[in-house]
Parts: C-alpha cells; sequence; structure tokens
C-alpha cells in the first residue's frame, strides 16, 4: 500500500506507471461561469539541468487521455498548447492530474519551473515525485512498506522561485520510453474510452525520431539491431493493423529486457 502526502487519492495513472520515476501536478481551476463547456489552457515547462525527453499525459474528460512526448535537448521552455478539460465532468473540488515521465538526465544543479495560462480562469497546482523502489518492489509480499509520494515544495533563491530535484529523483533510462508506449497500447483496450491507436502511432514515430537523433551522437554498439528494427517499425507503422503493431513493440521488450 502506498503512502501520499496529502488529503487525496494516488492519480488514476499510478497503477500503470509505478515503475517509472514520475511527477504529477496536481491542478485545480476555479471557474463559476456555468456557460462554459470546456476550459482550454496551456503549460509552460521550463526545465533547466535536465537532459532528455519529457513525456506527459492527462485525462481531459472521463473517456479520454491525451498525451504526447516533447523534447527537451535543446529547449529550455517548451509550452504545452491546446490542453483542456471538459468541465462537463469537472467539479471545483476536483484536480486535473497532470502526469510527467522524465526519460533522461537530471544534472545536479537544476530547476523546474511550471507555469499555467488558462486565461480570466484562476488556477493553482501541487507537485508530487515518485521514485520506484526496487526494494518495495522485491520484497513487498514479505514486509510491508510504504513507499511515498513526497511533495516538491518550491525553493525560494536568486532569480525567484522554482522547484528542484535532489539525487533521489531521477530520470528513466530513454529505452523504457517503449515500455510506456506498450502500457499505452493496453489502455486502448480499456472500456468506455475513446480510440488512441492514431495517437499511439503518432507517439511511436516521433518516439523513434527523438531517439535516433539522440543516438547519432553516440550509438552503443550492441543498440544497432533494435535501432534497425526500430526504424523498420516507424517506416511500416502506417500500414499495420493495431494488433501488429502490439505485437512488434511486445516482442522487442521481450527480447531486449531478457538481454540485459
Amino acid at each position: 500500500m502506498i503512502a501520499f502526502d496529502g488529503a487525496r487519492d494516488p492519480p488514476w495513472f499510478f497503477q500503470y506507471i509505478e515503475s517509472f520515476s514520475h511527477l504529477f501536478l496536481d491542478i485545480k481551476f476555479k471557474t463559476k461561469d456555468l456557460t462554459i463547456n470546456t476550459l482550454n489552457f496551456s503549460l509552460d515547462l521550463d526545465f533547466t539541468g535536465f537532459d532528455g525527453l519529457i513525456f506527459y499525459i492527462y485525462k481531459p474528460k472521463a473517456n479520454k487521455f491525451e498525451f504526447d512526448i516533447i523534447d527537451h535537448r535543446t529547449e529550455v521552455i517548451h509550452t504545452l498548447k491546446n490542453l483542456y478539460i471538459s468541465l462537463e465532468d469537472y467539479r471545483p473540488q476536483d484536480s486535473v492530474d497532470f502526469v510527467i515521465i522524465p526519460f533522461g538526465q537530471f544534472k545536479e544543479e537544476n530547476r523546474f519551473i511550471p507555469t499555467i495560462h488558462s486565461g480570466d480562469v484562476q488556477s493553482s497546482y501541487q507537485i508530487f515525485a515518485w521514485s520506484p523502489s526496487i526494494l518495495f518492489k522485491n520484497i513487498k509480499s514479505v514486509i510491508r512498506i510504504s513507499n511515498r509520494y513526497n511533495e516538491i515544495v518550491p525553493m525560494d533563491a536568486y532569480g525567484g522561485y522554482h522547484y528542484h530535484f535532489d539525487i533521489s529523483f531521477k530520470g528513466n533510462k530513454t529505452e523504457f520510453v517503449f515500455t510506456l508506449i506498450n502500457i499505452l497500447v493496453r489502455l486502448e483496450n480499456l472500456p468506455d474510452i475513446e480510440p488512441i491507436v492514431p495517437n499511439i502511432k503518432s507517439l511511436v514515430s516521433k518516439t523513434n525520431e527523438l531517439l535516433f537523433e539522440l543516438c547519432q551522437r553516440s550509438i552503443p554498439l550492441d543498440m544497432n539491431a533494435l535501432l534497425r528494427e526500430l526504424e523498420r517499425l516507424k517506416f511500416n507503422i502506417d500500414h499495420l493493423t493495431k494488433e501488429e503493431i502490439f505485437n512488434w513493440i511486445d516482442n522487442l521488450i521481450d527480447f531486449y529486457s531478457a538481454k540485459e
């Protein structure tokens, strides 16, 4: 059983990403305008001291997921546009759980400043971090251990408030992004969820492009075969059925996990 800093349940996506280091923004909006059905907002992710890819996912409505992956190796500030929530499913006491999964490396001197733009609608947020415990995974059936979501408190330093991640919070290995894609594939089968196959295809294509670009700098010899296979998937993605894409990803994960 996990523990949580705050009087609320873990984010809806936790059961799928327990094995990933991740952040989530507990976002709240205050709106009294009952004539608005959809609230549009954008989010600035200002990361310094981080080299890698950032995946995000949130539920704008009860039966829909929105997700994407962005490259923070070249941009310090990335603005996520066209975000929204359906106010038909939202109550003032509810939270929008915006989950962020970093793939890459945090340097010792790092800063994170999120900024929400929601027009005239007031917004607020808290940031919580989760680091998976190998010990928790291996002996939880023997000893009861409570992993904990920890709230990250902003620091007041020169240049204003910002969030800092200490050495206990690490980014995930870049290749783990394909394990995450496999999880999204399984979400497709959840009842009453709008189809997400087109978004998964787009994510696979974009991830391949980002990882190929990353690997052009320095590519380990034992990754050559994997990259060739990913390139085949990239070029064939639009001509494959949903089941064929799922099986291809499953086979890659199973094969290369067994080699480690």
